[in-house]
């Protein structure tokens, strides 16, 4: 009779593992945003078959870890998210493309960080070797020559498998594809995500058939990125991390998807022990009736017991990475946004009354530089060091955190004399006056700091930091090597601007933008030699707006690339479209923004319009403004010499206003130079104005360069151009930028009157 009770002890506690190494924890339903109208939209890419992390299910709904923190994400920061599941190279060519704002899950490996801006990470992936339990002669990397190994096309590693010697790479679209191969026997080996590999095999019941070869590939953070233009969308989207990890949403999407551990051994334990509680049970059953206790369960027990712990070996050792990652940078190795969050909101708590504290967000001003010339290594050496100094700078008065890339985040605390915090302040800034050194470099640079003090500029951490944020663009506009502190002035500018921009998002789609076009005159023959087409945005509750109001925004967000083509497009459909009535051909002019004309890509976007317009390319014209031209010297003769090759005008604009010199700008592939309006204007009564006027145009001449005066508004101003030898003009004495239409009329009428 003890026997019989001992067993069926043994049978509750068996059943109870089942229960427990079965159960899931649910995560809370996450709502999409129903009133869309009024939110920010975000298109966001995804493998469509990258189990557990995103895939669509039997059901045909897109689901997995990654897909639950978007959505939490959306529900945090109040905005709409649109999936688009599809092939994982298919989803980097679409973000490269611009048909997406972001990856929700990417590795994030140096090459990788070179081109992709990512957030915070939500994981860490590892990569491993998998084959079949029966081959015995695989046990290393160097026993894949001759075989033939299977990987997913556009994996982080598929350079390096690529270039193992001796193997035969066999891509496939997606992970799984590779495994039922493997599993098929049609491939020796397969090289991939070794998260996503387990859980594959576990939900179709064979990862007993295969064996992991214990000699890990790589091991690399991973988590949305996107592009680096993209700068605002990677903030609502490391601000949305931040506050599911602060707030638990991002711990229950965890165990949702991988219970409490991500690893090889969890998982082989977890089948181990769910299997053999299962036979063990239904084996004592059979045996009940018969008493019978044998050494062999004993054994088997035993063996299971070991299997768990070194399972649980793995999960301490997991847990002690998840902790670095979930609170530390891996550059830097200072506490990352999170650690900062959280002990900004225990200052805020410890408060005293009529004490303060800031928050400080420092940006090193041109950083990318030193990435781009001195390799990445340097670049992140560079990092560990600016963290030190600012350890150094701070001291016990506060605190010193990573914001990811070259960003810092600095916490001073419980103060109350407001100039203490502009000392600090400028003390950073003062201190990059001493290089940094590094193997044979001297490297001086600035930075950039914004503030937010509590409790004026809010009382918790989120609006602290998006605060700080908002001041560090404030500092970057006046020129960097600066501090900017957050006020009620910037935080109405603030709302004015996120209302444009949401109203701007939408106008995209809604196709609510119309070109104007202002004539440019030839000053000798008193004709329209070009025109140039100029932007307004027919906003349905401010009405038509210039420029000025939203490409700013536009450029800030990213969405100066679609804006940016579509003008480019409409300009050369209407240019050709005019031509084709026989009106006598002329070159239509279009203004690039900075971000445009920097994009590798910018000359095929052009080269391809063109091409779909069906336009001449010499009856386009491009305008950059100086500033551009001498921002990368070098990418710009390279950007120049393929419009020259596509025989497409350039015309600089704003000219006078930089520091380039005309016999530099002369030497590129330059067509034409644009005086800036305001040295036109204050031709009539400043003999400085005209002096510098009179100059350019004689050197432009020497460097057969044409010349266009704009802001011409009177015609005393048309007589002192045209008599100082600017072949055109352009401004309000002959026209206002006016429609489409209206240009036409002007088609037909008589020039100008000639002066005299």
């Amino acid at each position: 009779m003890k026997k019989v009770m001992m067993i069926l002890k043994i049978i509750l506690i068996l059943s109870f593992f089942i229960l427990f190494f079965t159960h899931s924890d649910s995560v809370k339903n996450i709502v999409q945003p129903s009133d869309t109208e009024k939110k920010i939209k975000l298109i966001i890419a995804g493998d469509s078959n990258f189990r557990p992390f995103e895939y669509i299910d039997e059901n045909g709904q897109y689901v997995g870890f990654n897909v639950d923190i978007m959505k939490a994400v959306a529900e945090a920061m109040g905005i709409e998210i649109q999936f688009v599941p599809m092939a994982w190279a298919n989803a980097i060519a679409a973000l490269e493309n611009g048909e997406v704002d972001a990856i929700q899950g990417m590795s994030a490996t140096k090459i990788r960080k070179a081109k992709y801006l990512f957030t915070q990470p939500t994981i860490i992936q590892s990569h491993s070797i998998f084959t079949l339990k029966d081959r015995v002669d695989l046990n290393r990397i160097e026993d894949l020559k001759g075989l033939k190994v299977a990987y997913q096309h556009g994996d982080v590693l598929e350079e390096q498998i690529r270039q193992m010697p001796h193997i035969i790479p066999v891509p496939y679209s997606y992970q799984a594809n590779c495994l039922d191969a493997l599993l098929a026997q049609e491939v020796d080996a397969f090289v991939g995500n070794k998260q996503s590999a387990i859980y594959y095999l576990n939900s179709i019941n064979r990862i007993k058939d295969v064996r992991i070869i214990e000699e890990p590939m790589n091991e690399t953070t991973y988590g949305p990125a996107t592009l680096p233009r993209n700068s605002f969308v990677y903030n609502i989207l490391e601000e949305g991390l931040s506050t599911i990890k602060l707030d638990g949403t991002y711990d229950r999407i965890y165990r949702k998807w991988f219970g409490d551990v991500l690893s090889s051994g969890y998982f082989i334990a977890q089948n181990f022990i769910r299997y053999t509680a299962i036979g063990v049970t239904l084996a004592l059953l059979i045996v009940l009736p018969l008493s019978i206790w044998n050494k062999q369960l004993h054994t088997q027990v035993a063996k299971r017991t070991a299997e768990l712990e070194n399972a649980n070996k793995h999960l301490r050792e997991y847990q002690e990475k998840i902790y670095r990652l979930a609170y530390y940078d891996p550059v830097t190795e200072l506490p990352n946004r999170i650690l900062f969050m959280e002990k900004v909101n225990e200052a805020i708590a410890k408060m005293e009354h009529g004490r303060k504290l800031a928050v400080m967000h420092l940006d090193l001003d041109r950083f990318k530089y030193i990435n781009e010339h001195l390799g990445y290594d340097t670049g992140d050496e560079i990092l560990k060091l600016t963290g030190n100094r600012l350890n150094e700078l701070v001291g016990e008065e506060g605190f010193v955190a990573a914001s990811g890339g070259d960003e810092y985040l600095i916490l001073l605390n419980n103060t109350t004399d407001i100039s203490k915090i502009d000392s600090m302040a400028d003390k950073i800034l003062k201190s990059y006056s001493n290089y940094f050194g590094y193997k044979d470099y001297k490297l001086y640079m600035t930075a950039s700091i914004g503030i937010a003090v509590c409790p004026d500029a809010g009382m918790d951490s989120s609006t602290l930091l998006k605060n700080a944020e908002n001041a560090l663009y404030e500092a970057k506009k006046m020129g960097g090597n600066s501090f900017f502190k957050y006020n009620e002035q910037l935080s109405e500018r603030v709302r004015d601007n996120l209302v444009i921009l949401n109203e701007l998002r939408q106008a995209v789609s809604r196709k609510e933008f119309v070109l104007y076009y202002q004539p440019r005159y030839d000053l000798a023959t008193h004709r329209i030699a070009g025109m140039e087409a100029l932007i307004r945005w027919n906003n349905p509750n401010r009405g038509l707006l210039t420029p000025d109001l939203f490409i700013p925004l536009a450029e800030e967000t990213g969405l100066i690339f679609p804006l940016g083509e579509w003008v480019l497009r409409e300009a050369c459909l209407q240019n050709k479209k005019w031509i084709d009535m026989g009106y006598e051909p002329k070159r239509v002019f279009v203004n690039i923004s900075a971000r445009q004309f920097l994009d590798d890509n910018f000359p095929d976007t052009v080269s391809n319009i063109l091409r779909e317009t069906q336009l001449d390319p010499k009856y386009l014209g491009i305008e950059i403004t100086e500033s551009i031209v001498i921002s990368d010297i070098e990418h710009t003769t390279s950007i120049l010499n393929q419009f020259k090759e596509l025989d497409i005008f350039v015309s600089i604009d704003d000219f006078g206003t930089g520091y380039s010199s005309l016999k530099y700008i002369s030497e590129m592939n330059v067509d034409e130079i644009k005086i800036d309006k305001s040295f036109i204007w204050g031709l009539e009564n400043n003999k400085k104005n005209r002096a510098i006027v009179k100059t350019i145009i004689l050197l432009a001449q020497h460097f057969n360069l044409l010349v266009t005066a704009e802001g011409i508004e009177t015609e005393n101003q048309l007589k002192i151009v045209k008599e100082y030898g600017s072949h055109l003009g352009q401004g309000f004495y002959f026209s206002k930028p006016v429609p489409a239409e209206e240009l036409e009329n002007m088609f037909c009428q008589q020039p100008y009157k000639p002066i005299g």
